[in-house]
């Protein structure tokens, strides 16, 4: 190990801040340990744990309603449209459209992965799992603003919506027929004032829930009054959904303001009158107006993990809760036009380049946390994130078998694979990810770090929405170099487990495939991959489908077809004591978090407003 890049990058931080933190000993310390409750045994006992950390409560029944909540959003939307995904998009529309159909969070827990009606009602499949017949929930309103000024939300309105899916969603080549004749849905029709039916080509184990929202929330079915496109509504700079919030007002740069939809179906969803939302792009200027109490809580995955204990030193009064397993679910993609990535050789000296226990560590703090008393549990990814339950097959574990290696961090291993490929200097490599958009630079500068141990990397980082998603993420890897990206708002692969497999790895997958090829013929795939996960695709019984879905992650482990990012691990968010019911209700990771500002409320007793 001492022979890695990022190794010794690691090594002199950790070095540093433990020399800040001695240095520091006698104030800043002192200060810490006093606004945590610490002892003299250096904060790192189980009691040191209880007193940083506060256990959620469900306080609904003291809720007090009204005021606003204070929030923060990190870019401009390049459209308010959520026909396409759109990272800084999904943060607005979370909140203010809706879905068929939606995951239920878990109320003190992680989600188990339920589905419960949204628009939907109720639903019911047939024997033969080849129609889904959906009722609709009655008296569902738009929202109060031209030109639909909060009229009955209807069927006609599910199949414009669906229609719509249809013409302009990336992701309509992973659900739609026509489109891909592989693609499970033929068709969606309202045979009633009330009634939803979806007809299969295939009894797909997962259909429903591409009526759901995974990934990112924009570019999904997302339900839309039929006034758009023509009606005189232009989505382009307005939202008018059927969800918790209206949007009262948008100005670039500057921020959001939604209003509590008083028409919402469910009275108790939303309990604040107003979330402000102003755009602040730059992570470190969020954290001071979080620290100043300018906002109530910060974005998901923030503070960066090794910055947590030093906002709760500079503002005791700020709560940290203990946050369930995320990983990060960015994926470094091959481009197949460089010739070198078509050797499995080479692939898989990248991946055993890479010493994902230290990205981890790096990234979301691991030791740090335990250093300080506070536990953490790190994860893998193989070639699923480690957030899918039992599907996910631990590359550290006994069972994934000798393929598991090619994960395992092994420098001078990887070095001799690339020398018998022909390259023992290595190659030159274009190395592309967004920098605004999706802040992916924080992920991938380290592992660059590593792989420059093999290779000769320069970086491009194209504008998001004008080069990046056309000429990479959705290019299906016909570029040269490598990509660090997502699969396309990475809705494939939190769906199901094998969505994401048949998404990335499945040559009829639409999009998202990976575009990689056995033969001279650019993206045929895999034969081998392809037979397993058309088989995983429809295998009604759990079990079998599971040990289909094993058997594919040790296949790929030796392919290495792409990767995923290391992995990820439990980590601790922030929030001031005013804003009540944190991390009460919870999203699975991948589930679009629509559940982000449930049952949240106010009290303004309590700091920053008082106290």
């Amino acid at each position: 190990m001492d022979d890695s890049y990022w190794k010794r990058m690691l090594a002199s931080r950790l070095s540093r801040r433990r020399g800040l933190a001695l240095a520091g000993g006698s104030a800043a310390g002192a200060a810490l340990l006093a606004a945590c409750g610490g002892g003299d045994d250096g904060g790192g006992g189980e009691g040191a744990k209880s007193d940083l950390v506060t256990e959620p409560r469900d306080t609904f029944k003291e809720a007090k309603r009204g005021g606003t909540l204070k929030d923060v959003h990190n870019f401009d939307p390049p459209t308010l449209d959520p026909a396409t995904p759109v990272a800084p998009l999904n943060s607005i529309v979370r909140h203010t459209y809706g879905t068929l159909v939606s995951e239920q969070p878990g109320h003190l827990e992680t989600s188990s992965g339920v589905l419960i009606g949204d628009l939907a009602e109720s639903w019911e499949t047939s024997p033969d799992r080849l129609t889904i017949t959906l009722k609709l929930r009655q008296n569902v309103k738009w929202h109060n603003k031209p030109p639909v000024n909060a009229r009955t939300v209807d069927v006609q309105d599910v199949i414009f919506s669906w229609e719509r899916y249809t013409r302009l969603s990336p992701f309509r080549g992973l659900s739609f027929n026509q489109v891909n004749p592989d693609a499970p849905v033929l068709s969606v029709s309202a045979p009633d004032a009330r009634t939803i039916t979806v007809k299969l080509k295939e009894p797909l184990a997962y259909a429903l829930q591409y009526f759901a929202n995974y990934g990112s929330f924009s570019g999904n079915i997302v339900m839309l009054p039929r006034e758009a496109d023509g009606g005189g509504l232009e989505l382009r700079g307005n939202i008018v959904g059927h969800g918790p919030f209206e949007l009262d007002s948008y100005r670039p740069s500057v921020g959001f303001t939604l209003k509590r939809n008083q028409n919402y179906y469910d009275k108790d969803w939303a309990l604040v009158d107003q979330i402000d939302m102003p755009i602040v792009p730059e992570y470190a200027a969020r954290r001071s107006q979080f620290q100043a109490g300018n906002t109530l809580r910060m974005l998901a995955g923030e503070p960066q993990a090794e910055d947590l204990l030093a906002v709760k030193r500079d503002q005791p009064k700020v709560l940290a809760y203990a946050t369930d397993y995320s990983g990060q679910p960015w994926i470094l993609s091959f481009g197949w036009q460089q010739e070198q990535f078509r050797d499995e050789r080479v692939r898989q000296a990248v991946s055993m380049a890479i010493d994902r226990d230290t990205w981890i560590d790096a990234i979301q703090n691991v030791s740090g946390y335990e250093r300080d008393g506070l536990p953490v549990e790190s994860r893998w990814n193989s070639h699923l994130q480690a957030s899918l339950g039992d599907y996910w097959l631990d590359p550290k574990g006994r069972d994934f078998g000798p393929n598991a290696k090619y994960f395992q961090f092994n420098l001078a291993e990887a070095k001799k694979l690339l020398a018998a490929a022909g390259h023992p200097n290595g190659f030159a490599v274009q190395s592309t990810y967004p920098i605004e958009g999706l802040a992916l630079g924080r992920f991938a500068e380290p592992l660059d770090g590593m792989l420059r141990e093999l290779f000769q990397i320069k970086i491009n980082n194209p504008n998001y929405a004008n080069e990046y998603i056309p000429r990479w993420r959705d290019a299906q890897g016909q570029y040269e170099g490598w990509l660090y990206g997502s699969v396309t708002g990475t809705m494939p692969q939190f769906l199901h487990a094998v969505s994401s497999l048949a998404a990335e790895y499945w040559p009829k997958g639409g999009t998202t495939f990976r575009g990689f090829s056995t033969t001279a013929t650019p993206k045929t795939g895999d034969p081998e991959l392809t037979s397993m996960i058309e088989k995983a695709r429809l295998e009604p019984d759990a079990n079998a489908q599971r040990k289909l879905v094993h058997d594919i992650q040790r296949h790929l482990a030796k392919a290495m077809w792409g990767l995923n990012l290391p992995g990820g691990a439990t980590g601790y968010t922030l929030a001031w004591p005013a804003l009540r019911n944190v991390n009460v209700w919870r999203s699975r990771q991948g589930a679009a978090p629509t559940w982000n500002a449930y049952r949240l409320w106010v009290d303004a007793s309590l700091p920053p407003f008082q106290g």
